[in-house]
């Protein structure tokens, strides 16, 4: 079953893989570089970059990508849409962050939601394929 196209789907399966291939490694960098200064800081972006990196391994993007294809990309869109608001809840309000760690930790959770809000999932079924 497809769906219709949404003036909002901008961004393909694949744009998305590698924006996902591409945010992995910042996102471990990010977290060994908020260390220095907040460890809640770093374990918040190291454990968003391992769920993200995660889900990302899992996903079946399009016919040619993905790592461990068990997840749909409509799938891994709905994730990262509940997720994305999770995090940046969690980022606002764990206490005792830096202001610099912090304003990451909120770019960070509203990045998915952007991200996931403007991929296109019109020709990708709920289920793994």
């Amino acid at each position: 079953m497809t769906l219709a196209r949404r003036s909002t789907d901008l961004i393909s399966p694949r744009a998305h893989a590698r924006f996902d291939l591409f945010v992995f490694p910042v996102m471990l960098g990010l977290a060994a570089w908020a260390a220095r200064r907040s460890k809640r800081a770093a374990a918040l972006i190291l454990a968003n970059a391992l769920g993200e990196g995660t889900t990302a391994s899992l996903t079946k993007y399009d016919a040619e990508t993905g790592l461990f294809p068990f997840l749909s990309f409509r799938s891994h869109v709905r994730i990262g849409q509940v997720g994305g608001p999770i995090f940046l809840a969690l980022s606002c309000f764990v206490p005792g962050v830096p202001q610099p760690e912090r304003g990451v930790l909120i770019f960070l959770g509203v990045l998915p939601i952007v991200l996931n809000g403007l991929s296109d999932i019109s020709g990708q079924r709920s289920t793994a394929a």
